[in-house]
């Protein structure tokens, strides 16, 4: 770690002790007068373990000696310590199970079963806009806590994959800062628009990236119509709801976690030796006729690695990237109230290295460090006997530090600068590069990563949420109003000190044996001084008023909510702020807890479109039927089955993000002149323009939102008391009217440019489902989960024109599938006429009646041959079929977890897997390609020496026949022999831990404590070998490498 690393670590812990001592001196007199009872006349100390009937703990549970102020909550085990007299009548009570009131009588140890509430149906589960019993729930919702989203990773995103049934995630670079997963809830529904689902951060709509996982109560998906139809047009791609922690009613609680961790990059590329690259150089060159490129003689010079300087064998793998690399992690956290004020304070620290070695230059830092400070306070308040405030503000300062260049240009460079032409820096000290540093090509690693400058950015976030909760009783019982208003601001910076040292190539040796250079770009020894690049910020303002009403009378329940909301985001690159406005209803019904009905409406509006097509009303409706509450219920299966749920849910949602322009229903002019066609003009052209204006895009007021309609059928299993439960939802969802340019409508009709009018459809449908188990052996708790999502889409209408041939029509296709052509085989010598040229090399003529190649290259033995599908006799673009293997997005992402407890040890494992996905090699000009951009601009991996030769022809091979450049490679177009299965499953996390015995603790004054090893990203079984198969084809393997993890934590609680 560099000195500026250590640095600002030394800064960091100066700084953290001061808010640390600050915050632990406000505690501890809070302690105080919690305490000031606990000495009275009489208290004395009680203590035990609050259970549910299948005897595992209940965390959380409160414990509150009526008539006072005093109480208590269970720790991680279900264990309390309350200070109580023999006079006092302990109130144990969960949310979902029923309270107990106990005397204490002169016990000195109460244990508590707790039984679920029949009315409470478990626990409460977050909806839109507000909270149910699950019970109650008519909607296709998923939800985890805080406990299974742990994981050594900074960005929580990167742990959501398998946890929640429906959730489709995938990780494609593992770049401290910029790591953020790709998310879809229920798959893809659209060609055109966004995809990503609305997040919600205690219901405001924020990002989670930069959240710390610490902070988090549960996660939930919205994934049907009647659990995203409030959201308007923001809910067609599926909602997720995170709620952060909030105090209770117990004594200050403090908890302090410290983690540090060890990665090691994953997936990295091993590279062939120096002299075997130009070995195959010369293979390839004479696979095109082409001279070799270098003399037997001097590669044996390479290879005898006598001159590491003139003759080198640079492995950029191991010059440029560490083998491990260090993080930290802090987080202490303050938990407690009373009946009219409650708290949660966190405070976190992360501090990430990059995979990059130290700079040996020694003139400043550039491995991609990352930090992040976190600041969350909420605070509960009880203003009045029905007037409660809730005050939350959060915050993270983030500071990185990265060279002058990406690093996915870095590893792209690595990949393919040949390890022949010069070393990372010569032995010398001169540094190094191309002989001729022409263009943008041809550079070397080494010099991109420690010696043109570096970059500092820093980014301030701040969130801020102020709710009242108004009880109206005194209007009539049931009834409470609610308003809340959020504020957020977002500004980052950078500075940068650029640094363009001279660079040198050496051309020989002179007599003394000193190495003679060239220079090859003149520059200047110093940093040149530090320059402020750039500034952004945003503001986003969230207001929300509701009128909410819940009321029992008898068998029946009756509820309803109707809500306001406004929101305004402003971009400081934008000049006019996004806003949107809407009108939320709900209104619910239940009769004897067996039959409940729920209807939802958004109706909202979006300032992207013309008015009179801003608004949109999305209506939805959810029915489900607790078979199991009904009175004819066997009771002999109530003891194998004791809950049955049915769910019913049909509505519209829609997607106002319609990935095109904003105000698109404008037209827009140019006045740049038009061709009139007149073959004349004042230069003597033909076809120069002229004066006039003209439209280059027509107006259209009727462009409105993407619109889908869903439709959900659930079913919900609980067996054994809950020790199995079963959820399974089978979906089925049209989405229309996605935005697009109309191919179909004729240039005669009087555009100039096509039209945009919402016009496409796509269906897409699948099934996803949890399976969550529970049982005790004796001293030995085990617990196992496990999630699917399958979901798959068709697109429905593409507007195309009529196509020659059916197989290259998208209408009938999945979203993501590619356009290839079909391998047949290898070509082999038999197919060919073949003639020697003057330099021995051979020129080859496809024989009769075979089809001619007509996509460029040279053609020879080893090539891949491709199939004439309209068998015209031509190899051409009409040949390229769609729908051909699976899309890069998984249609199935699945996840299971194994969970063991005996005593005060544990052991917990997940795995996490894909499948229906497909990677294709050959998409774009891929920088991992053998000599795709020349010899001098290309590296060979060793994964391709199986390969053609004219020595061993066989077919079952990864690289056909080598070529020297890209347009001489016939084997380049995307085809199927590119098509490589992206599947996998993935050894996602292992953690290991023990909690210290509770007679140690109380001898430490401590309530908790555990230490634990977890593991991350341990192992992967897969086909694809090339990459982290997670990374998908996109970057083209080029991206920052995953990294298998190994963290050491401690957790403390007071």
């Amino acid at each position: 770690m560099g000195n500026i690393r250590k640095k600002t670590i030394l800064d960091l812990s100066n700084r953290l002790c001061i808010v640390v001592f600050a915050t632990l001196m406000f505690f501890i007199a809070t302690e105080a007068v919690f305490s000031q009872s606990t000495n009275q006349q009489g208290k004395k100390r009680i203590t035990g373990i609050v259970t549910d009937t299948n005897d595992e703990p209940l965390v959380g549970a409160t414990i509150q000696v009526l008539n006072s102020s005093s109480g208590t909550i269970t720790n991680i085990d279900g264990l309390y310590v309350i200070d109580a007299s023999d006079s006092d009548v302990l109130s144990f009570s969960y949310v979902g199970y029923l309270k107990q009131d106990i005397a204490v009588r002169g016990k000195e140890k109460i244990n508590v079963v707790l039984e679920q509430d029949a009315q409470m149906f478990e626990e409460v589960v977050v909806v839109g806009y507000g909270q149910q019993k699950r019970g109650g729930v008519v909607s296709s919702v998923s939800t985890i806590t805080s406990k299974e989203l742990l994981a050594p990773t900074s960005n929580i995103t990167n742990n959501l994959a398998g946890q929640l049934a429906g959730l489709i995630s995938i990780q494609r670079s593992a770049e401290p800062g910029r790591d953020d997963a790709e998310f879809w809830i229920r798959g893809i529904s659209t060609f055109k628009g966004g995809t990503t689902p609305l997040i919600l951060v205690d219901g405001v709509p924020r990002e989670i990236s930069n959240i710390e996982p610490d902070e988090i109560e549960t996660f939930t998906l919205l994934k049907d119509a009647a659990a995203t139809a409030v959201y308007g047009a923001e809910g067609a791609n599926g909602v997720i709801l995170v709620t952060t922690k909030r105090g209770t009613i117990s004594k200050p609680r403090i908890s302090f976690r410290a983690e540090y961790s060890t990665a090691t990059p994953q997936h990295l590329p091993d590279f062939v030796d120096s002299w075997e690259y130009l070995e195959l150089a010369n293979e390839a060159a004479f696979n095109d006729g082409q001279d070799p490129y270098k003399l037997q003689s001097e590669i044996d010079l390479y290879r005898s690695q006598t001159d590491n300087d003139l003759y080198p064998n640079t492995n950029w793998m191991d010059e440029l990237i560490d083998k491990t690399v260090n993080n930290q992690r802090y987080t202490l956290n303050f938990r407690g109230g009373a009946e009219n004020a409650k708290y949660f304070v966190s405070m976190a620290y992360l501090q990430q290295d990059g995979v990059f070695k130290d700079n040996p230059m020694g003139k400043y830092d550039s491995d991609f460090g990352y930090e992040r400070y976190n600041l969350r306070s909420n605070i509960d308040l009880k203003v009045s006997r029905t007037t409660d405030l809730n005050i939350d503000l959060s915050g993270q300062y983030i500071n990185r530090l990265t060279a002058n260049r990406s690093p996915d240009d870095i590893f792209s460079f690595m990949l393919h600068t040949p390890s022949h032409l010069f070393p990372a820096i010569y032995s010398d000290g001169t540094l190094a590069t191309y002989a001729k540093q022409s263009d943008a090509n041809n550079r070397n690693p080494f010099n991109m990563l420690y010696n043109q400058g570096y970059r500092k950015e820093f980014g301030t976030r701040i969130q801020s949420n102020v709710g009242l909760t108004q009880d109206l009783n005194f209007i009539t019982p049931g009834l409470t109003a609610r308003g809340k208003v959020g504020f957020d601001y977002d500004g980052n910076a950078a500075t940068l000190r650029n640094y363009w040292p001279s660079l040198y190539n050496a051309t020989g040796r002179d007599a003394e044996g000193n190495l003679v250079f060239t220079t090859s770009v003149s520059g200047a020894p110093e940093l040149v001084d530090p320059e402020f690049t750039s500034t952004s910020s945003y503001r986003k303002i969230y207001i929300e008023g509701s009128i909410n009403y819940s009321r029992i009378f008898k068998e029946h329940t009756v509820g309803g909510m109707l809500l306001y909301m406004q929101k305004e985001n402003q971009e400081s690159s934008v000049v006019l702020p996004y806003r949107k406005q809407g009108v939320v209803g709900r209104a619910t019904y239940s009769y004897d807890d067996r039959y409940f009905i729920e209807g939802n409406f958004g109706y909202t509006g979006s300032e992207t479109f013309a008015s009179g097509k801003r608004f949109g009303f999305f209506p939805a409706v959810g029915l489900s039927y607790y078979v199991s509450n009904e009175h004819f219920y066997p009771s002999a299966l109530r003891e194998v089955m004791n809950s049955a749920k049915l769910r019913l849910s049909m509505g519209r949602t829609g997607n106002d993000d319609t990935g095109s322009a904003r105000f698109l229903y404008r037209p827009t002019f140019s006045t740049s002149g038009y061709n009139f066609s007149q073959g004349i003009s004042t230069s003597g052209g033909t076809n120069a323009l002229g004066a006039g204006i003209f439209d280059q895009r027509f107006e259209n007021h009727t462009i409105h939102w993407e619109i889908e309609n869903k439709r959900n059928i659930g079913l919900d299993l609980a067996f054994f008391k809950h020790a199995i439960d079963i959820t399974v939802d089978y979906f089925n969802n049209l989405r229309t009217d996605i935005l697009l340019e109309r191919n179909t409508i004729p240039a005669t009709a009087g555009f100039h440019a096509k039209p945009w009018e919402n016009y496409g459809k796509v269906r897409n449908w699948g099934l996803d489902g949890s399976l969550n188990a529970r049982h005790n052996f004796g001293d030995v708790r085990v617990s196992a989960r496990g999630t699917f999502t399958f979901a798959r889409n068709k697109i429905i209408e593409y507007d195309e024109l009529p196509q020659e041939y059916w197989w290259q029509e998208v209408t009938g296709t999945r979203v993501g599938e590619r356009e290839v052509y079909i391998a047949e085989r290898l070509y082999t010598e038999d197919d060919f006429i073949r003639t020697e040229n003057a330099n021995g090399t051979y020129s080859y003529e496809l024989r009769p009646g075979l089809p001619v190649v007509a996509l460029g290259g040279i053609i020879g033995p080893g090539d891949i041959k491709y199939v004439d599908l309209n068998n015209d006799g031509i190899i051409d673009s009409k040949d390229k079929k769609r729908g051909v293997g699976h899309p890069y997005n998984p249609e199935i992402n699945y996840g299971f977890g194994l969970n063991v407890e005996y005593k005060g040890f544990y052991v917990s494992g997940f795995f996490q897997g894909t499948a229906n996905t497909t990677i294709l090699l050959s998409e774009g000009n891929n920088t991992f390609w053998p000599f795709n951009w020349g010899i001098e601009k290309s590296n060979y991996r060793k994964d391709f020496l199986d390969r053609w030769t004219a020595d061993n022809p066989k077919q079952d091979v990864l690289m056909p026949r080598l070529h020297v450049g890209y347009a001489n490679n016939v084997n380049k177009e995307p085809s199927s022999w590119w098509l490589k299965n992206g599947n996998f499953l993935r050894f996602k996390n292992l953690e290991i831990g023990y909690s210290i015995p509770k007679n140690i603790m109380q001898k430490m004054r401590l309530e908790q404590a555990r230490v634990y090893l977890l593991g991350h990203n341990l192992h992967i079984w897969d086909h694809f070998k090339l990459w982290d198969p997670e990374m998908g084809n996109r970057n083209k393997g080029n991206s920052y490498p995953m990294s298998r993890t190994f963290t050491l934590g401690l957790e403390l609680n007071f």
